[in-house]
C-alpha cells in the first residue's frame, strides 16, 4: 500500500517563497514611496514660497521615484493600498496646488495617469488645506481677488463632493472637513471685506477733516492784520 501525501511540499514551497518575496518587495516599496512623499511635500512647502522652479524638480523626482515602483505595484496590486495610495495622493496635492497656483483652475485626473481615481480625489482633498493656507497668505496682503478665487474652487468642490455617495473611510472623512475649509475661507472673506470699509472709511473720514491748503496761513494773516 502507499504511503499516503497529505500535503505536497513542492506547493507549500512555492507559497513560502512568494511570501519571502512578497515581504522583501513590500519593504523596499515603503522605503520609496517615502522619498515620494518627502519629495512631495518639499515641494508643497517651495510653492508656498512662490519657488515654482525649485518645485517643479521636486515633482518631477517623484514622479521618477514613483515610475521606480510602479512594476513592483503591478507585481503584487495588493501592495497600492498602503503607502504607495499615500504617497500619490501627497504628488496630487502638490501637483493641484502648482497647476492652481499657474493657471487657477483644479488639475484635471486625466493629467495625472498615475493616480487612481480614489487617490487623485483624496489629494484633491488635501489640497483644499494648502489653498486654506495660501488664501489666509494672500489676505494678508488684502489680495481678495485671490481669497475669492480659493472660495469659490472649495465651493465649486463641495458641489461636486455631494453627488458622491461616498462609503466610510479615508476619504468620507477627508470630504467630512471640506466644509470646514470652506467656511474659513468665508469667514476669511467677510474679515478682509470688514477690514477694507473700515479703511475705506477711515481714509474718507480723514479727508473730510483735512483743512484746504493754505487756510491757516490766510487765518494767520488775517491776524496779524487784526
Amino acid at each position: 500500500m502507499s504511503e499516503r501525501v497529505l500535503l505536497a511540499n513542492s506547493d507549500w514551497e512555492r507559497m513560502g517563497a512568494y511570501l519571502a518575496a512578497y515581504d522583501e518587495t513590500r519593504e523596499g516599496v515603503i522605503k520609496r514611496c517615502r522619498d515620494v512623499q518627502k519629495l512631495a511635500k518639499q515641494a508643497v512647502y517651495s510653492l508656498h514660497r512662490g519657488d515654482m522652479q525649485g518645485a517643479a524638480k521636486q515633482l518631477a523626482k517623484a514622479e521618477a521615484v514613483a515610475a521606480e515602483i510602479s512594476p513592483s505595484i503591478a507585481k503584487y496590486p495588493a501592495l497600492r493600498s498602503g503607502s504607495f495610495a499615500a504617497a500619490v495622493e501627497e504628488y496630487v496635492e502638490a501637483r493641484a496646488f502648482a497647476c492652481f497656483l499657474e493657471e487657477g483652475r483644479l488639475i484635471r485626473s486625466d493629467e495625472l495617469p498615475l493616480a487612481e481615481p480614489e487617490e487623485f480625489l483624496g489629494g484633491v482633498l488635501d489640497f483644499t488645506g494648502e489653498l486654506n493656507r495660501y488664501a489666509i497668505a494672500r489676505a494678508t496682503v488684502r489680495d481678495s481677488a485671490a481669497v475669492q478665487l480659493c472660495r469659490d474652487l472649495v465651493d465649486a468642490l463641495m458641489g461636486r463632493f455631494l453627488q458622491f455617495d461616498l462609503r466610510n473611510g479615508s476619504l468620507r472623512k477627508k470630504y467630512d472637513s471640506l466644509k470646514y475649509t470652506l467656511k474659513k475661507m468665508e469667514g476669511t472673506l467677510y474679515e478682509l471685506a470688514l477690514t477694507e470699509g473700515m479703511g475705506l472709511k477711515i481714509s474718507s473720514e480723514a479727508a473730510m477733516g483735512e483743512p484746504p491748503t493754505g487756510a491757516g496761513e490766510v487765518e494767520r494773516g488775517e491776524e496779524e492784520d487784526m
